[in-house]
């Protein structure tokens, strides 16, 4: 069975350009290499290189040699900033040298060709060790080196695609009709009062003062004769009032030009007021393209982790929006445009990690770059995501997520819960601030490869709140001592000297 990493998302386009990149003068290297060799091991069958993401490059070695391959790749990639790097060797050790010489000396040589990852102490370091081979040869056939990667420059041009992303997800969640769909003339509120003129009460079947009934038309826009097609109406009053309604429809105006395939709805609601007054409202016109929103989806983890925990009330949602954070940003907004979740959520703090401040300059909790908003709808909302994100572009790794959750009970002191939506991969630079958080987090893991990050495991345990990935609530650590430990993704964790340590697999 081969296991292939996952691979990065498109949305990585987002992500931050380093600044270091620029610098004038060489940096001192502060990652230790033994340090890096004495971390856990990930033990997976096979690396799957077919699972490169877009922006990754492999630096690749021969079995059993410390010879890099292919040294010119790294120059293609050497003015972009870093996220993380994978080590990759196989476990079969015979008619090779000593592994852990051999794996000293592959280091060594990728601190010669790419001095400047060893000279930034946010990227994330992972050694991977493939255990399907049983012989020499076969090792000879597995991926033997390094996999970086690393994050590209995000243009303005870059930004409006992303944004188009995030309105077309909106628009397909919440069915708006296409800009470039055929209009009735006059528009929607045109289309609303002709079917309130046109479609009779169903009086004798709505006699009750008070009640209700609501029909659903749904029809299509021939493109040859630009008049409705495909009629249909469901709900109603009886099957007798339905039937009128469809003849009413079809004797709708001719609608304007525009790109066919589009499936429109819109819900007729007759009423009977308790004085006896007949009402006919009808709501906005809702179209979708199939074609359009067929697979068009953010990544589920936020909608999965909300569903699971409907009890949370009076949140406070802070999200992060740099780097790959992408596919999340749009499950929120995914969230909330098909379940109506903006009731749940009093305030909403986006951050960025102190818009286009220089790394030397960001201090511990007046970094910047955060943004609220308490919107009435989605769109409201994805205008603050947005700004949020061309605010600013990070800079380095590390963010500040706990500067960003202050801010937020600051300006929310009603919220009762933080729903902090994080990067598993970035640890927060101001973890020194969570005595001052005075509400539970519960810390929503995104973008994690092989384990949790421990940081985030003590922003939940710290601010007595849970940890949440796509699969698990971890709601125990608020109760846990000194000494105690917690399972998260089979990954043993125990809490040693105030901090999480992870001490092995279940």
């Amino acid at each position: 069975m081969k296991i292939s990493p996952p691979r990065l998302p498109i949305f990585l386009l987002l992500s931050i350009t380093f600044s270091w990149a620029m610098a004038q003068t060489p940096k001192i290297p502060t990652v230790n290499i033994a340090d890096i060799l004495r971390q856990p091991l990930q033990e997976i069958e096979t690396y799957d290189t077919t699972g490169f993401g877009e922006f990754q490059v492999a630096i690749r070695f021969p079995y059993g040699s410390a010879r890099v391959l292919n040294p010119a790749d790294y120059d293609s990639i050497k003015i972009f900033g870093k996220i993380s790097v994978e080590y990759i060797y196989s476990k079969y050790t015979h008619s090779q040298p000593n592994q852990k010489e051999l794996d000293r000396d592959r280091f060594a040589a990728l601190q010669r060709l790419a001095p400047d990852l060893f000279s930034d102490p946010a990227i994330r370091w992972d050694i991977i060790v493939q255990t399907s081979a049983t012989t020499a040869d076969s090792a000879r056939q597995l991926f033997h080196g390094f996999v970086i990667s690393y994050q590209p420059p995000v243009t303005e041009a870059k930004k409006a695609e992303i944004k188009g992303e995030l309105d077309m997800l909106v628009d397909c969640a919440k069915k708006r009709p296409p800009a470039d769909a055929p209009k009735f003339p006059g528009g929607t509120d045109s289309l609303q009062r002709w079917l309130e003129r046109n479609v009779k009460f169903p009086k004798d079947e709505l006699s009750a003062k008070g009640s209700t009934r609501a029909a659903l038309i749904e029809f299509q826009i021939d493109p040859l004769t630009h008049s409705a097609k495909n009629i249909r109406v469901t709900k109603g009053a009886s099957l007798k009032h339905n039937e009128h309604i469809k003849a009413i429809a079809a004797k709708m105006p001719t609608w304007g030009p525009g790109k066919s395939g589009v499936e429109f709805a819109v819900v007729l609601q007759f009423s009977l007021t308790e004085n006896g007054k007949a009402r006919a409202d009808c709501g906005p016109l809702r179209g979708y393209r199939p074609a359009d929103c067929q697979g068009l989806k953010s990544d589920s983890m936020v909608m999965k982790v909300m569903e699971r925990n409907k009890a949370w009330k009076k949140l406070l949602v802070v999200e992060d929006v740099t780097g790959s954070m992408m596919p999340y940003m749009a499950d929120l907004l995914l969230w909330n445009a098909l379940k109506g979740n903006l009731q749940n959520t009093q305030h909403f703090v986006f951050f960025n990690d102190g818009d286009q401040k220089p790394n030397n300059e960001k201090e511990m909790g007046k970094t910047g770059g955060i943004y609220h908003s308490k919107p009435k709808n989605v769109d409201v909302l994805e205008e603050t995501m947005i700004t949020a994100i061309a605010g600013g572009e990070g800079g380095d790794i590390p963010e500040n997520d706990i500067e960003a959750i202050i801010e937020g009970i600051q300006k929310c002191p009603e919220c009762e819960e933080v729903v902090l939506i994080a990067d598993n991969n970035a640890t927060p630079r101001d973890l020194k601030l969570l005595e001052k958080v005075t509400k539970p987090v519960h810390v929503v893991l995104c973008g994690i490869r092989y384990q949790p990050n421990p940081a985030h495991l003590l922003i939940a345990w710290k601010t007595k709140g849970s940890l949440h990935t796509i699969k698990e609530d971890i709601t125990t650590l608020a109760g846990m001592q000194e000494g105690q430990s917690v399972v998260v993704m089979g990954k043993t964790f125990k809490i040693l000297g105030g901090k999480f340590v992870e001490t092995g697999k279940m």
